[in-house]
């Protein structure tokens, strides 16, 4: 199966001003987020929040492939085409980041049920030419994490060829020894080390 045919994800980061939060999740409930699921190839969604790392609101979307990014239905929505709403609102966001990402071989499996996660991991490691892969990579990371119980799901993605993205599962909240317990896969840095709570609005 090639790259773009592959299962995809879509994860968008952002942190509105305390000032404008409370409409930030208005925003998001009521038009951006069902906006998205409604677009072909837009296969499940989910909302967390990060409680170690930064920033704080994220989405994280599941794709048929990353045609669903490139299709007339997305691009009506997008960029100047977005909505009033989302042109007053997503300005005045700060550390706005999207990446899109196509699954690895045997990664394809749906984000798992939210409701059911207490934590989410989501770690980037940089691809070095002449360096571990990314398929051995996710592989030293999933035997690191291997004895632990909690742990519901790990899955690999990479964008654009460069940046290995994993993403882990776990049921309880007990995420203080994930550093160590990674260290560095394959003799790898690590970019990006966020652990996020899904997003429940009654509770922020």
């Amino acid at each position: 199966m090639s790259p773009t045919a592959r299962p995809a994800l879509l994860m968008v980061s952002m942190e509105p001003p305390a000032s404008l939060e409370e409409e930030f999740n208005d925003w998001y409930d009521t038009e951006h987020f069902p906006q998205r699921l409604a677009l072909p190839g837009f296969v499940s969604a989910s909302r967390w929040v990060c409680v170690e790392g930064w920033p704080r609101w994220m989405a994280l979307y599941d794709l048929s492939s990353l045609d669903a990014l490139a299709s007339d239905a997305y691009r009506s929505v997008s960029g100047a085409q977005s909505t009033p709403w989302s042109r007053r609102l997503l300005p005045r966001t700060a550390g706005r980041s999207r990446v899109a990402a196509v699954a690895l071989d045997g990664q394809a499996r749906a984000q798992h049920d939210s409701h059911a996660v207490s934590r989410l991991l989501a770690m980037s490691v940089p691809l070095a030419a002449g360096a571990a892969s990314a398929e051995s990579i996710v592989d030293a990371v999933r035997e690191a994490l291997a004895a632990r119980e909690d742990l519901l799901q790990l899955r690999g993605f990479v964008e654009d060829g460069e940046t290995v993205w994993i993403f882990a599962a776990f049921d309880s909240a007990a995420t203080s020894t994930l550093a160590a317990q990674i260290g560095r896969p394959c003799g790898c840095g690590i970019r990006t080390f966020n652990v996020y709570v899904p997003y429940r609005r009654s509770s922020y």
